[in-house]
């Protein structure tokens, strides 16, 4: 089963990627603790990676240097998958996802603003982006982030993650009997914060992290990779904090407007 989900996913990935002008590189490649697919186009590389041991597919993106993958991996999307308890239609939900993704406009724009910029240290997920990385988890976000664009024009990030997000999260992880959700949530919430702009990284320490109920937090932070550590260490100074607006036809920094409307509530 784990092999024909790995053919599944890495097949999908690479038709859709074609339409870009991708190509694979050659056949499934042996991981330390799995196996992998490559694909290549321009600039930029993608790669289809699944883990054994943890097991999961990670969709996973990284500049090329002189032709070949620079190692310096972001994750894009992960799903988890055991083969001995999943069926072929997660794996076709999983194939699914990933191939949305590549294709979806905020994915290429990212992809634009890589081969633009190159810089080793250039995010560029904004909170939307964020948002719909969590549909998969809570299904009903996807209609509520709709609804937010048809009502406002835009998706109001703060509003939407305290208002949205952040009871759906708490909820979920406070309850910590769907383990595999809570692992799915922690996941993309450490991938998110390293591969996130500096938006996302407030949204995910000052309103998400920093709003969940303890319980939410005891169950969470095992799971935290170094860089959400520190994080979550550094956004606890933050909490309850009021921060002053600055002078007049000075742009506020989107952590001030992030803890004051987290003030006014």
């Amino acid at each position: 089963m784990e092999q024909k989900a790995f053919d599944l996913v890495a097949e999908k990935v690479g038709e859709a990627l074609q339409e870009q002008g991708y190509r694979r590189a050659g056949d499934r490649q042996p991981e330390e603790d799995g196996q992998s697919v490559l694909f290549t186009g321009g600039e930029i590389a993608y790669s289809v990676l699944y883990q054994e041991s943890k097991k999961r597919f990670i969709l996973r993106m990284c500049d090329l240097d002189d032709g070949a993958p620079n190692g310096k991996w972001k994750s894009v999307s992960m799903w988890l998958f055991d083969p001995e308890t999943d069926s072929a239609a997660q794996a076709q939900s999983i194939a699914e996802d990933f191939a949305e993704t590549v294709q979806g406009p905020k994915q290429t724009a990212v992809v634009r603003s890589r081969k633009k910029r190159r810089k080793d240290d250039d995010n560029n997920i904004d909170p939307v982006f964020f948002f719909n990385r969590f549909v998969g988890i809570f299904p009903e976000l996807k209609d509520e982030i709709s609804e937010e664009k048809t009502v406002y024009g835009d998706v109001r990030a703060v509003t939407f993650a305290r208002e949205k997000l952040l009871p759906k999260i708490d909820a979920l992880c406070s309850a910590g009997i769907d383990k595999d959700a809570v692992g799915r949530c922690c996941n993309l919430l450490n991938d998110m914060y390293i591969s996130g702009d500096m938006d996302v990284r407030s949204i995910i320490t000052i309103v998400i992290l920093n709003g969940v109920s303890g319980r939410a937090a005891e169950n969470l932070k095992p799971a935290f990779n170094e860089e959400l550590a520190k994080g979550y260490k550094s956004g606890l100074k933050m909490k309850g904090r009021t921060v002053k607006p600055e002078k007049k036809k000075k742009h506020r920094s989107f952590m001030a407007r992030t803890l004051n409307e987290m003030n006014d509530r």
